[in-house]
């Protein structure tokens, strides 16, 4: 077997949601996340940054899905996902980063 690797993870990931669309649902329902939704908000996302999240995905599938043109645009393009993904998983800590900030320079003020 193969060993996983974080680019075969995430490849995975991508394919999966890509693949697996959410369960429509009635005009008044919110819809339903994916599992890859899920587990971003899991770990701090919000609902936007997990649409964006998904979104990226779907576009990632939709570009491998096309016919190759050049042998390294499948690479240079992974890299620019895996770009936006780390910029997207950032987000959640940097938040917490700026509300710590804020904490403590509202408690020097006191």
């Amino acid at each position: 077997m193969p060993r996983m690797t974080r680019r075969s993870a995430i490849s995975a990931a991508l394919l999966n949601t890509a693949v697996h669309e959410a369960t429509p649902a009635a005009e008044d329902d919110e819809p339903t996340l994916t599992k890859d939704q899920e587990f971003v908000i899991a770990a701090g996302m919000t609902k936007d940054e997990a649409d964006c999240w998904k979104l990226i995905a779907e576009a990632a599938g939709a570009f491998f899905k096309l016919p190759e043109l050049h042998a390294m645009d499948s690479q240079e393009v992974a890299s620019a996902i895996h770009i936006v993904q780390n910029k997207l998983l950032a987000r959640p800590t940097c938040r917490k980063y700026l509300e710590l900030a804020k904490q403590s320079h509202n408690g020097d003020k006191q």
